[in-house]
């Protein structure tokens, strides 16, 4: 696609990210969207506020991929742009998303004593993730056999072993193509190689039990993260990563520990609330809020400094984004933003927002003239990514009503019936 047949679109504006945040609060605060709500906020459940934060988080990704999205249009090509604002705010959103898994699940963990019921744990999982999982691929799999004609362009059997593995869950890394179409991934907007780790961590849940078991849950957390701050600085001591040079293999080190640092941060904040740290700072007071919003700040000036991601931005990110999660898992509720009713809504959806969002980028721009009007200049370019955005939201309402939350019933059916049956029929029916 030739760029010069189309008006120029500035994707490094910052107000249309904040235009379309008001927009779809405002929109998610309608009647229409109530059956969405969860029980209010309680004043008892500390970490109450993590019920607000996912649905800003989901939306920030979408607001990056649509910048993503706008290159595609331009060159074929799915990869990071240039525009700053959008890649500080997609990887922070990230860095925040891991941070509550590793969170919401140590702190499991800390309240059953390092032995949670495993059998009723990973049932919940499956009938928690899978659900929406496999109707998001699913309708990736139709939209590319609709590109391939209805053709098979490899082997049947390749093609259906393809379809298969994406089909796996996230459990294991998908291929990359499915019946030879180059752009399976793009449709669902790359957002499934988070699963792939989440998985990871929750299979190792059982091996990290053993810390909670022998209450050595803060040292080690805390000797994690520090590890994993010193692994950043030995392999980014020479430089960081430049844009359009090919990283040094030991920048990937740098990757994987910033990612383990993302999720046993999360793990090391749920150590500190139970071990009463949150409760005598008495971090729900405003004035630690605004201190929790100077700590996201300084994460984007860090990373907006430059476009070379070196040691400064990566030891920023997990330590301030971190300071800014630990205010709001003691109960700071950002003054009051993260209670309000479309806070919660759209946390409710979040992960049906986050699965759904290439397949809703695809249908808006498959309507007739869209794209080209969407690629006429700045302002029509955010008027069809924030009616996108809006169309999300109402279609991943749907999804979480009527895929997410009977999968949710479901598996916690299943986990009563694992917790009930009798112990000789259900070894992990007592504590091991």
């Amino acid at each position: 696609m030739r760029s010069w047949e189309y008006g120029m679109v500035d994707i490094h504006q910052v107000w249309p990210y904040a235009v379309m945040m008001l927009l779809a609060f405002a929109f998610a605060s309608l009647p229409w969207f109530r059956s969405a709500d969860l029980s209010g906020p309680q004043a008892g459940k500390r970490t109450d506020t993590l019920d607000g934060l996912r649905g800003f988080l989901a939306l920030s990704v979408f607001a990056v991929h649509a910048i993503v999205h706008y290159d595609y249009l331009l060159t074929g090509v799915w990869k990071p742009s240039t525009a700053q604002f959008y890649n500080v705010a997609g990887v922070v959103s990230v860095c925040l998303f891991f941070m509550l898994t590793g969170f919401l699940f140590w702190n499991k963990l800390l309240k059953a004593d390092g032995r949670p019921g495993w059998k009723a744990l990973y049932i919940g999982r499956v009938f928690r993730l899978g659900p929406m999982y496999v109707v998001a691929v699913l309708a990736m799999i139709c939209i590319v056999a609709y590109r391939t004609g209805f053709q098979w362009r490899v082997p049947p059997a390749q093609a259906i072993a393809s379809a298969l593995a994406w089909l796996a869950l996230g459990i294991v890394p998908p291929p990359p193509t499915i019946n030879g179409y180059t752009d399976t991934g793009t449709i669902l907007a790359g957002v499934t190689w988070t699963l792939f780790f989440e998985w990871l961590f929750y299979f190792s849940l059982p091996l990290l039990a053993v810390f909670v078991r022998r209450r050595k849950h803060l040292a080690f957390t805390g000797a994690v993260v520090a590890l994993c701050l010193l692994t950043i600085v030995a392999a980014t001591w020479n430089g960081g990563f430049q844009p359009g040079v090919k990283p040094r293999p030991v920048l990937l080190l740098a990757v994987l520990a910033e990612l383990i640092l993302m999720l046993f941060s999360g793990m090391f904040v749920a150590s500190l609330i139970h071990a009463g740290v949150g409760a005598k700072l008495k971090l729900e007071r405003p004035l630690w809020a605004a201190l929790a919003l100077l700590a996201l700040l300084l994460v984007f000036a860090a990373m907006l400094s430059t476009r070379n991601i070196g040691m400064l931005q990566l030891l920023a990110l997990c330590p301030l984004t971190g300071v800014f999660f630990f205010i709001l898992c003691s109960g700071n509720r950002l003054f009051g933003l993260l209670a309000l009713p479309a806070s919660r809504r759209l946390s409710s959806m979040s992960y049906s927002i986050y699965l759904s969002q290439g397949l809703a980028m695809v249908a808006v721009f498959a309507i007739p003239g869209v794209k080209a009007y969407a690629l006429s200049g700045t302002l029509p370019f955010w008027i069809v990514n924030i009616a996108c955005a809006l169309l999300l939201i109402v279609s991943s309402f749907v999804t979480y009503r009527w895929v997410e939350e009977p999968g949710i019933r479901m598996g916690q059916r299943l986990s009563r019936r694992r917790e009930t049956a009798p112990a000789a029929l259900d070894p992990v029916a007592s504590p091991t």
